[in-house]
């Protein structure tokens, strides 16, 4: 089973979870300085607005913004992925 965290009582999973799939939520840091854990945050709010008590699928890297601005110093920032599930299954921390 693949490592599962949690975020303001939402779970994350970057393998798979039982449960009925919502649909995919994306998340992008709002400057370079960013930590994980404020934008894993945002993604939790997110994905219970969603519906959702659990992130499947999930995953992050750090991307430049190419072509937004020439003249932006903060020109890389984390970018989260998944899939918003509501889970059918009892989840353990690992």
């Amino acid at each position: 089973m693949s490592r599962v965290t949690q975020s303001e009582g939402i779970y994350f999973c970057e393998g798979e979870l039982q449960g009925q799939v919502i649909g995919p939520i994306e998340v992008r840091a709002a400057t370079q300085n960013t930590t994980l854990a404020v934008v894993k945050s945002e993604m939790a709010h997110k994905a219970r607005a969603m519906g959702g008590d659990a992130v499947i699928n999930y995953s992050y890297t750090q991307a430049a913004d190419r072509g937004r601005s020439l003249f932006k110093w903060d020109s890389e920032r984390l970018y989260l992925t998944g899939v918003v599930i509501s889970l059918s299954q009892e989840v353990e921390l690992s």
